[in-house]
């Protein structure tokens, strides 16, 4: 970074933060912080996994965690609703009545909610020259709507969940959120072309590929191979991680005579079922739910791993899985990873290469595959070699969010200068934008 050149600020606009779930958004944000970039988070609930841990702590960007809810900071969102209106005017109005009109959000209460949001976030950013949200729902929303008030620029990441959790990446809602954007970002080539496939002509804002990646220097391939026969899984007790699978197999295993033991670190809804399937195959010996684990902590347990395994499958809902981090974690560090078939997936697993991909619900062919690496060192060996390169090759982080970088400081290079934004803000707000 060149001395003395002043940076842009660069405001982060999350669901929330910190959150264990999104680790990936963390080490995007150290990295930019690391590349030089000055950011200001801007989150719209507070934490409430109990489980985070000290890396967050690394964060130099100020953190504003905006009103949940109106009545707990009513003379804040009164102060920011008054400096915004005198500031911007008929913009502010305009864009009032777009939230009245209910064209995004069918609750108006929420609406309300996340305009209030948005007022506090315009009314305290400050030197914030350009605003970047982290998935394309209510994060988006808020950029978009400070756009329509004071014309910031924003740009927006969109993931999984986001795109395709009943079907989004092809509802109107979704393409006006990103119609202004300066640039999307897509974690995989399969959501970066569905999206251009779904916008058609609609947006303009273009769409560019940069994949989550993995700090290499804090994931350093093991040296040695664990004794113990563990297969590790990781993620969120959801129906798209495939865990309902991944017992299957181990009933299968345990059926077969396989010598392992299973564990599965994290929390969720499924976490009940889950538990009652355990007793009901009669695992209780040989696997367990581990619950969440500070990253660091999880970071140590891919060591003692001999397979990681992450059954993925397509929820009912739509919501999957493209390209799991800690599938990218486990590779980067050595463990030989068993996953599925599935689009987005296979960007960055190939059959026999660098991992074993199975079709996904298939219970028998998961457990044959496990069974093969539980007892196979040398094909072990060889996946894991290929996918240590694979992670170095495609999934660097610095490398990564360097391009991330470059876009942003591409953006704000392009913005107007400060008074002319104001001013055009204070006047008026072009009705196609509504």
């Amino acid at each position: 970074m060149t001395q003395g050149v002043a940076q842009p600020r660069i405001g982060y606009v999350l669901k929330m933060f910190p959150r264990l779930s999104e680790t990936f958004i963390l080490n995007e944000i150290l990295e930019l912080e690391r590349q030089g970039l000055h950011l200001h988070i801007f989150s719209l609930k507070r934490p409430a996994d109990s489980a985070c841990d000290g890396e967050s702590s690394r964060v130099q960007a100020p953190i504003t965690y905006l009103p949940e809810r109106i009545h707990r900071e009513p003379i804040r969102i009164v102060r920011a609703q008054c400096g915004v209106f005198r500031r911007y005017g008929r913009a502010y109005l305009a864009a009032l009545w777009h939230v009245l009109q209910g064209r995004e959000l069918r609750s108006l209460v929420r609406g309300l909610r996340r305009f209030c949001q948005t007022c506090c976030l315009v009314h305290e950013m400050g030197e914030i020259e350009h605003l970047h949200a982290h998935f394309a729902t209510d994060p988006t929303r808020l950029a978009s709507w400070a756009n329509l008030i004071c014309k910031i620029p924003y740009s927006v990441t969109t993931h999984a969940k986001d795109l395709y959790q009943g079907d989004r990446v092809n509802s109107p809602g979704l393409h006006y959120k990103l119609n202004l954007a300066r640039f999307i970002i897509a974690n995989s080539q399969m959501s970066a072309e569905a999206l251009r496939s779904g916008f058609k002509e609609q947006v303009s804002a273009p769409v560019h590929t940069i994949y989550n990646g993995v700090d290499l220097a804090a994931f350093e391939r093991r040296r040695e191979e664990p004794v113990e026969p563990l297969i590790l899984s990781a993620g969120r007790l959801i129906e798209k991680k495939g865990f309902a699978d991944l017992l299957g197999a181990c009933e299968l295993l345990k059926k077969w005579g396989t010598a392992f033991r299973c564990e599965i670190v994290g929390t969720g809804p499924l976490a009940e079922a889950l538990q009652e399937q355990i007793r009901a195959g009669g695992l209780e010996k040989c696997v367990q739910l581990v619950g969440s684990l500070p990253h660091k902590k999880l970071r140590a347990y891919y060591q003692k791993a001999r397979v990681f395994a992450l059954p993925c499958v397509i929820a009912g809902d739509g919501d999957r899985d493209i390209l799991p981090n800690v599938l990218k974690e486990a590779m980067a560090i050595g463990a030989p990873v068993v996953t599925t078939r599935l689009p987005g997936i296979e960007e960055l697993v190939t059959h026999g290469d660098n991992g074993l991909l199975t079709p996904p619900g298939d219970r028998e062919a998961l457990a044959t595959s496990l069974e093969c690496l539980l007892t196979d060192a040398a094909m072990r060996e060889r996946l894991a070699a290929r996918a240590r390169n694979t992670i170095e090759e495609r999934f660097d982080s610095r490398h990564n969010f360097t391009l991330l970088k470059n876009l942003l400081m591409e953006a704000t290079s392009l913005r107007e200068p400060a008074r002319a934004v104001k001013r055009e803000g204070a006047t008026r707000i072009a009705a196609s934008e509504l």
